[in-house]
């Protein structure tokens, strides 16, 4: 096989950065903070729209073009195919005081092919001070969970006895968030959960089950200064929200809502995780495309370069569709941040507040570039997930090349331009299979890691359109779509498949892996 080689050394990549993470100590109190420097991703300051830099070959393609056939399945040792998590989560915000009561039950199936002898959960607000609070913790049965060890965002629960395959296990809690104010850790991983006084944001805002991998065990990381450390299963949802002590508000969430009642409630499947956004400023802007609701939330002051952020995102919705394969959600939410990042998550995504600011008023702009990018996360991240933590080149360097392609369909004339600004003006260069832990080296910081994993890992797309051609890329990626949607993908298993559609070995993999010995 063309690619065998590699798939494993990226195993061995993967398996060799899990042990230096797990052999730290702490989960980051003491971690510096620092925020994305100008012409950063995150930074609504972009590079000079004047660069003579030659763009790489492009191409405006069809979806006629495209076949949608296999060549190759995955390997159904990779990962158990068990039924899916269910989260069962009913909140109550107390607007006036940012203070939420939460009671949750999430039914847990077997993840693993042997015994476990432990059970992993994943905290995340615990990642501030005074956050998080159990009120309760309990089994399904209302016995007490006394003993469990609990070391920053990780939960961990020795078993008297040995969890089985084939078996479920039940949790049941209740919590208290104390929602911090959303600058709290400004710079400190691309987090918006907290509040402003524009809008409050409840999202990783609940205990959730990470994935388990047979080569690797629980995969639960570490948070870090930039980049995203949780690895999502997919998941189904029962969620209900009520509100009490507050204005009239409006609300986004990651799916539809189904009743309009005092507690508002969510049903959603196959789905990452379950956020919102609630503010009583919001103006909401509405299309359906095919079948998906798209909704943009905007603030008043922004109707201009709202109305150019959810215009992006319904062409977006509508080429992706065509491109990679369906959207399965029957909601998407583009909201506007009041801070200065985009963030995706299930059904919604996070438009930088600083890209609003700076919009021109025409396609050469940020706000347009990243609201494609995001968009393109509801494939590459939503329908097959990665370890962002450990190799954020997955989904990162797929939705960067997804802005290209929204670019080549939409706006040719600017692709040049693109190219200039997103890539060139950077000159991005190095192994783009790193994790986001390993970029501490002196005079290492965000800026590398983003011209690492998005810029570089977008000219390694590219060079891989142009090695299979148009139809034998997009005929990949459908596979790669359908063979690992609603699973966590690695980079084997995205070399596995790709090994069915080279011809010969390319023989430049080694420009963009760090570990590429012979292929």
């Amino acid at each position: 096989m063309i690619l065998k080689t590699k798939a494993l050394l990226l195993v061995c990549l993967g398996i060799c950065a899990l042990v230096v993470l797990t052999s730290c100590s702490g989960w980051g109190q003491n971690l510096p903070v620092s925020s994305p420097a100008p012409g950063g991703f995150d930074s609504p300051t972009a590079a000079p729209a004047t660069i003579p830099v030659e763009p790489l070959p492009t191409a405006v393609i069809s979806s006629e073009t495209l076949p949608s056939t296999s060549t190759s399945v995955p390997d159904p040792t990779r990962q158990t195919t068990n039924p899916r998590i269910q989260y069962q989560i009913d909140a109550q915000l107390d607007y006036a005081s940012r203070r939420v009561e939460v009671t949750q039950k999430v039914l847990i199936p077997h993840p693993a092919d042997h015994p476990l002898d432990e059970l992993v959960l994943i905290i995340p607000p615990r990642a501030w001070p005074q956050a998080f609070t159990f009120d309760e913790f309990a089994w399904g049965d209302g016995e007490p969970v006394d003993e469990y060890d609990l070391q920053g965002v990780k939960l961990t629960i020795p078993l008297d006895e040995y969890w089985v395959p084939g078996e479920t296990r039940q949790l049941s809690m209740s919590y208290t968030l104390e929602l911090p104010v959303q600058n709290a850790r400004e710079g400190y991983g691309p987090s918006p959960f907290g509040y402003t006084q524009l809008q409050t944001n409840l999202v990783d805002w609940y205990p959730l089950v990470p994935p388990y991998r047979e080569d690797a065990g629980w995969v639960a990381h570490e948070p870090w200064i930039f980049g995203e450390y949780l690895v999502y299963p997919a998941a189904d949802y029962e969620v209900g929200l009520q509100i009490i002590n507050s204005p009239e508000l409006v609300v986004a969430a990651s799916g539809k809502e189904l009743t309009g009642t005092s507690t508002r409630r969510y049903h959603l499947e196959d789905a990452r995780n379950f956020v919102f956004s609630i503010s009583p400023d919001y103006q909401v802007l509405a299309e359906e495309v095919g079948g998906t609701t798209v909704l943009g939330y905007i603030f008043p002051s922004y109707q201009d370069s709202g109305k150019a952020a959810f215009q992006t995102t319904v062409e977006a919705l509508e080429l992706y569709r065509e491109l990679y394969g369906p959207y399965h959600q029957e909601t998407l939410s583009m909201v506007q941040a009041d801070f200065n990042h985009g963030m995706e998550y299930e059904g919604l995504y996070f438009q930088s507040r600083g890209f609003f600011d700076t919009y021109n008023g025409t396609e050469k702009n940020f706000l347009t570039i990243i609201a494609a990018h995001e968009t393109a996360h509801q494939w590459w991240y939503g329908q097959v997930a990665n370890d962002q933590a450990l190799e954020p080149w997955l989904d990162e360097a797929l939705c960067t090349f997804s802005e290209l392609v929204y670019y080549e369909n939409y706006y040719p004339e600017a692709v040049e331009w693109w190219w200039a600004v997103r890539v060139n003006y950077y000159q991005p260069e190095g192994a783009i299979d790193r994790s986001i832990y390993d970029f501490t080296g002196p005079g290492d910081n965000y800026l590398n890691y983003r011209d690492a994993t998005y810029l570089q890992g977008v000219k390694f797309i590219v060079r891989l359109r142009e090695t299979l051609g148009e139809t034998r890329f997009y005929a990949f990626l459908q596979d790669y779509l359908v063979s690992y949607e609603n699973q966590v993908a690695s980079g084997e298993d995205f070399f596995r498949l790709l090994d069915g559609y080279l011809e010969e070995d390319p023989g430049w993999l080694g420009e963009y892996f760090s570990r590429e010995g012979e292929p």
